[in-house]
């Protein structure tokens, strides 16, 4: 969506980003020259963190009535839709942090992420959430994305192709 790890399309000059550490401050930044090569899934991700929506995932989203959404229309790649949640934050932890800049106030890294489960004692309920913390390096950090067992149900019914899957368990 903007460029690698160390560097930012040169193009991309109205990202924001840090005086200092040089990396962008808005990890919601949506590229208006961003062009959806492949268009098969209905939920991805850009290498630097940005997840991408289809409209039939969308429309599935509102049907269910899922609040604190945002869908940022893709405009060169129509029927798909820079996809984040707003709101529904869980608590995780990472395993290791590294340098921190003063000015922007963020890590230029934080690895490992963990859900924090002492403070959860049922099952989420029926939503998306996202984690605390965003987690990788430079101008890729975002946020982990965590769906509720009974949204995961919802996605596995309406068969959404290529779906991650990872159960956490306490």
């Amino acid at each position: 969506m903007t460029g690698s790890c160390d560097k930012l399309f040169p193009y991309l000059e109205d990202v924001p980003r840090c005086v200092v550490c040089g990396y962008r401050t808005d990890y919601r930044y949506t590229n208006p020259s961003f062009l959806l090569k492949n268009k098969i899934r209905d939920l991805s991700s850009t290498y630097d963190g940005i997840y991408i929506a289809s409209l039939k995932f969308k429309e599935f989203c509102s049907r269910y009535g899922y609040k604190n959404l945002v869908f940022k229309p893709l405009p060169k790649t129509p029927n798909f839709f820079q996809f984040y949640v707003e709101g529904n934050v869980i608590e995780y932890k990472f395993n290791f942090n590294e340098n921190f800049c003063s000015a922007c106030e963020m890590y230029e890294s934080v690895i490992g992420p963990t859900m924090n489960l002492d403070h959860i004692t049922e099952p989420l309920k029926d939503g998306f959430y996202q984690s605390d913390l965003w987690f990788a390096s430079g101008n890729e950090k975002s946020p982990v994305l965590i769906v509720a067992p009974k949204t995961f149900q919802n996605l596995k019914t309406e068969k959404f192709k290529d779906l991650c899957e990872k159960q956490i368990e306490k």
